[in-house]
């Protein structure tokens, strides 16, 4: 997602309006966002839940909203389990070091594809050659931060908000094509809250916002849960790349 921003992908703040141009990098964004990156960088292991809602076209430029709920577990360089449930779709994405599988619940159809060697590379290969995208995904990327100040004008702490009952910190980055604002916890373990990010290249400005729950750090995932076993009766389907 975020990692994306250099490819095009693509608020107002009352008195923060009249300032954001004076405003280029804000070193205190970036060191919040780089100490969050280091917490992420120290772990073994990660858990998290992600509830995402999205602007979609209707018709007639007229957008309704998508909801998705994304259950994700990370061990180590190589290994990651994400089961996606939405309107649509049941999903399941299993990758054990070798091995991407994709399995939908709804068809009992599951596809395997070779992958490389580590995370930060398949999920990179997984957008590339099939479009597909993990919740925040590149926010694991041990140079999220530097590539986030690559690709925005303006990096911008705004301030410390309370949401959920918790101290939280407000970050803005934006370009000519997008907006992004992170709340990020004050905490031992620096997390984010929530991700919202407004499309400003099209009329209607269109959002995409995730937040983040129960979130696991350095849990003794067991390997078996990366490994796919076809269910019964299941078939196989050969994964196309979208190119």
């Amino acid at each position: 997602m975020l990692k994306k921003l250099s490819l095009g992908l693509a608020l107002v703040f009352y008195s923060f309006a009249l300032k954001a141009q004076d405003v280029q990098i804000d070193t205190t964004a970036l060191t919040i966002l780089d100490n969050m990156s280091q917490i992420f960088g120290s772990m073994s292991s990660v858990g998290f839940e992600s509830y995402t809602s999205r602007d979609i076209a209707f018709s007639n430029e007229i957008l309704v909203k998508e909801f998705i709920r994304n259950e994700i577990k990370i061990k180590g360089p190589n290994k990651f389990v994400s089961r996606i449930s939405g309107e649509k779709k049941e999903e399941i994405y299993k990758y054990n070091g070798e091995k991407v599988t994709y399995y939908s619940l709804s068809t009992n159809r599951y596809a395997v594809a070779d992958a490389p060697d580590n995370l930060v590379e398949t999920l990179d290969w997984l957008y590339t050659d099939y479009g597909i995208e993990f919740t925040a995904g590149d926010i694991f990327y041990p140079n999220f931060t530097q590539d986030l100040a690559e690709n925005m004008d303006h990096i911008q702490f705004l301030g410390v908000v309370t949401l959920d009952d918790k101290r939280t910190f407000h970050i803005l980055a934006r370009n000519d094509l997008i907006s992004v604002q992170f709340w990020i916890s004050d905490e031992i373990y620096m997390v984010p809250k929530k991700i919202v990010l407004t499309y400003l290249d099209r009329s209607d400005f269109p959002q995409f916002e995730i937040d983040f729950a129960n979130w696991e750090i350095n849990h003794e995932y067991p390997d078996g849960i990366f490994e796919f076993e076809p269910p019964p009766a299941s078939k196989q389907i050969t994964w196309i790349t979208k190119n």
